[in-house]
């Protein structure tokens, strides 16, 4: 039975009624308000990102089999030598192989298998080439580096490590890098990238131009150890475009910086460029990939996860 009630109680029930109604959480809703909930969050929100990266993939060198890549359409050995002095042909003075003295490769060492050790007082420099291994392009060049190192900064032994450099020429001419530098202490973990130099350095100061500084972008006291994996991507776009060119750092699937913008050419001799691995380096690499376009944060965090590593996108 339904008590008396004054119409002007009836119309504040009734308005209560409604609003109740409107605001109501639907009950497909349960996961989004509640994100602790083990049974709707990770089966039904992550979506299978594998495709879209399996797509991207152009190269891939996972060390399991030796130290020449596992996956892309260039040259797939590893070099090692001198990739800034010419031969008499005008290439690069590097050969097939661990070099000598050799790097070595670390069986059942790495992050998902085998890893390749750039071991204490070696100066080789080991590298793969470039070309039809990256997606570069003169207009809207974009990418991403993956990898993963093992290294205990306390034992590098200058003030400056290059684990990788992408370019044909040096540091400070088209070309893409990180670094780790120890004259702060703790160390600072540092990403460039610079196109041509005359360009973005008319007065050719390279690391001492006020540019190069407020180009990079640095983290300080990166979480490198010599027992854990740390995992680095880096991530470029809008280069040799109208617009600005940016670049990321992420590490261990978290952003850590930002370039300053990048406005230069970008040029490469493809037949000349490379991607150079352990100059001044004392440690180990692991799943190394490169892919064809600026991946998202989401991707990247992905990639952290993976059990299987890059592998998993091909095989």
């Amino acid at each position: 039975m339904i008590p008396n009630l004054s119409l002007s109680s009836f119309c504040v029930l009734l308005v209560l009624t409604s609003f109740y109604s409107c605001n109501k959480p639907a009950e497909n809703d349960t996961a989004q308000k509640h994100e602790g909930n083990p049974v709707e969050t990770d089966h039904k929100q992550t979506p299978d990102l594998k495709p879209a990266l399996a797509k991207a993939l152009t190269f891939h060198a996972p060390f399991d089999q030796g130290p020449d890549a596992g996956y892309g359409k260039g040259d797939l050995k590893l070099y090692t030598g001198n990739f800034s002095k010419k031969n008499e042909e005008g290439k690069a003075a590097i050969t097939p192989g661990l070099g000598e003295p050799a790097l070595r490769m670390v069986q059942d060492g790495g992050k998902y298998g085998h890893a390749l050790e750039f071991p204490a007082d070696n100066e080789t420099i080991g590298g793969y080439h470039l070309e039809n291994n990256i997606a570069f392009s003169e207009s809207n060049f974009q990418g991403t580096i993956s990898l993963w190192m093992k290294t205990d900064t306390e034992a590098l032994p200058g003030l400056y490590c290059d684990p990788i450099q992408l370019t044909d020429k040096d540091y400070a001419s088209d070309a893409i890098w990180f670094d780790i530098t120890k004259n702060d202490v703790p160390p600072d973990l540092r990403l460039g990238v610079y196109g041509d130099q005359p360009t973005w350095d008319p007065e050719n100061l390279k690391g001492k131009a006020e540019a190069f500084f407020l180009r990079m972008a640095k983290m300080s006291e990166p979480p490198f150890s010599p027992t854990t994996w740390t995992h680095v991507a880096l991530t470029w776009e809008g280069l040799n475009t109208d617009g600005i060119g940016r670049a990321w750092l992420y590490v261990n699937g978290k952003q850590a910086g930002r370039s300053g913008p990048i406005r230069e050419p970008f040029n490469w001799d493809m037949a000349q460029a490379h991607f150079r691995l352990g100059i001044g380096y004392t440690g180990m690499f692991d799943d190394i990939a490169l892919f064809n376009r600026a991946l998202t944060l989401e991707e990247i965090k992905f990639i952290n996860k993976m059990e299987g590593g890059i592998s998993e996108l091909y095989q």
